[in-house]
Order: C-alpha cells, then sequence, then structure tokens
C-alpha cells in the first residue's frame, strides 16, 4: 500500500496549510413551485495546498517518487492529514469504529471537561486488564501522537495503547479525580499496513474518557472533534500532473505539492 510520507521531523506538512472543503447540494423544483434539496454526498471532495520549504533531498525524493509511483493524478494512496484527528467519532466510543474488550462497560452523557455530556464512563469488569482501541488505516511506522482527556474517581494508572500486527507500544499515565489531557508519542519498528490506538484499563476499575484523538506528528495539537469522517484518506491522489522543486542551497529544496481526495 502507498502511503504520504513523513517528514525527517515526524510531521508531514509544514505551514501554511491549506485546506478546502467542496460540498454540493441538488435541487430539484416541483411543478407546484416547491424546492426539494438534498445533499450529493458522492460529489463532496477535500483538497490541500502543502508548501515546503528547506526539504532535505531524501525527503523531497520520497514525494517525488510517490508522485512517480502513482503517475501524477492517476493513481491513488493514503494520506493522513495533518490538520485533523486520525479517529472516527472521538467523543462517542460505543459507535462500532470502537473496539472495546468483552468485558468493558460503557456509558454516556457523562460531563466532559468543557462542561457538556459528552465524556464516556468506562468500566472494567473483568478480573485482568481490558481495551477500548480503534483501527485506522494509516501505516505502523509512522511517527504518532496518542491523546485523550481521562479522569477516574479513584487513583489508577491508565495505559495509552498504539498497536500493530505483531507489536503493542504502552505508555502508563497517572489518572485522578480531575481531568486531565494525556498524551504519549511513539513509532513502532513493525512494518505493517494499520495501527491501532485506545486505552487500557486495570481489573475492576472505573474511568471517565473524552476527546481521543490521534495525529500523525510528534506531539499532540488542538483537540479536534471527529463523528463520522476522520483524517485518514485511503483514495487521496495528486492534485495535479506535475511536480517541480527549486534547490535554494545544497540538500535544502522547496516545493508545493496539491492533494485532492473524495470524501466517500
Amino acid at each position: 500500500m502507498l502511503y504520504y510520507p513523513q517528514l525527517a521531523t515526524g510531521s508531514l506538512s509544514q505551514f501554511p496549510v491549506d485546506r478546502t472543503m467542496q460540498l454540493r447540494t441538488i435541487t430539484n423544483q416541483m411543478l407546484g413551485g416547491d424546492n426539494i434539496r438534498a445533499s450529493d454526498t458522492g460529489a463532496g471532495a477535500v483538497r490541500w495546498q502543502l508548501q515546503y520549504q528547506g526539504l532535505t533531498d531524501a525527503e523531497w525524493e520520497s514525494i517525488d517518487q510517490l508522485f512517480e509511483a502513482v503517475e501524477g493524478k492517476l493513481g491513488t494512496f493514503t494520506f493522513l492529514d495533518p490538520t485533523d484527528n486520525l479517529l472516527l467519532w472521538s467523543e462517542e466510543w460505543a459507535q462500532k469504529a470502537w473496539s472495546p474488550d468483552p468485558l468493558i462497560a460503557m456509558g454516556t452523557g457523562v460531563q466532559d471537561p468543557f462542561g457538556d455530556s459528552n465524556a464516556m464512563q468506562i468500566t472494567n469488569n473483568a478480573q485482568t486488564t481490558q481495551r477500548v482501541m480503534q483501527a485506522t488505516a494509516g501505516p505502523s511506522w509512522f511517527q504518532y501522537c496518542f491523546s485523550v482527556f481521562l479522569r477516574s474517581d479513584a487513583p489508577c494508572v491508565v495505559q495509552l495503547v498504539v498497536s500493530t500486527t505483531g507489536q503493542d507500544w504502552t505508555s502508563p499515565v497517572n489518572v485522578g479525580p480531575n481531568w486531565t489531557r494525556m498524551a504519549a508519542g511513539t513509532s513502532l519498528s513493525e512494518i505493517q499496513d494499520g495501527v491501532s490506538f485506545g486505552i487500557q484499563l486495570p481489573a475492576g476499575f472505573r474511568i471517565y474518557a473524552f476527546g481521543a484523538q490521534a495525529e500523525a506528528q510528534r506531539g499532540a495539537g488542538p483537540y479536534k472533534k471527529t463523528t463520522d469522517l476522520a483524517g485518514v484518506y485511503s483514495n487521496a491522489r495528486f492534485d495535479s500532473d506535475s511536480l517541480s522543486r527549486t534547490t535554494n542551497a545544497p540538500n535544502q529544496n522547496s516545493t508545493v505539492v496539491r492533494l485532492m481526495s473524495s470524501l466517500s
């Protein structure tokens, strides 16, 4: 599978990043003069303009090699949107995108860190550790940061988990009575298509969770709520049949890359 490459810094882009969402509504006018409007979901698209300065020769070549491999605008690849959360349903862990272990019980309507009622109550009813995880279509070897707001009635240690086939990575965090955004970053050594993010609870404990977020970078950015659309685009493509660079100095290159993807 082909992926848009990360830079040596662990990010996919530099500032500024331009992102444009395109939506279309179809309107039918009836004989009586009434209008019926419906969203044309198949026409939705998102476009990015990525501007780079100071790229090393290796970084430029990784972008250029992908461009050649997909033959410009013709072929597709997976792009991890640097402006978005890679996880679906960041506040609704009862959705099918999330996979709780069998003895995990979840409840909704808990007061969240911002005073609304969008947090989850998560209870481990098992005699051993249990997890709540979400799988994404990102490459396992990228640099990632996983973050989530957590609190608990009784102090406990929760593991933040990044996982792929053949490798689990965990980071322990101390959870107390106050909402705290926990974050941890890693790069897995296994080379697999797909990576999962989630939390692991100790036996018999109950915690409260809100705002799960995964990003393809070293640190956590501002929280971005998601529902049924997140930042993993598996049918992205270049939005131009030409790609050029300017060499400003030895091992220093600049370029502008335009990408697009459908929303369906």
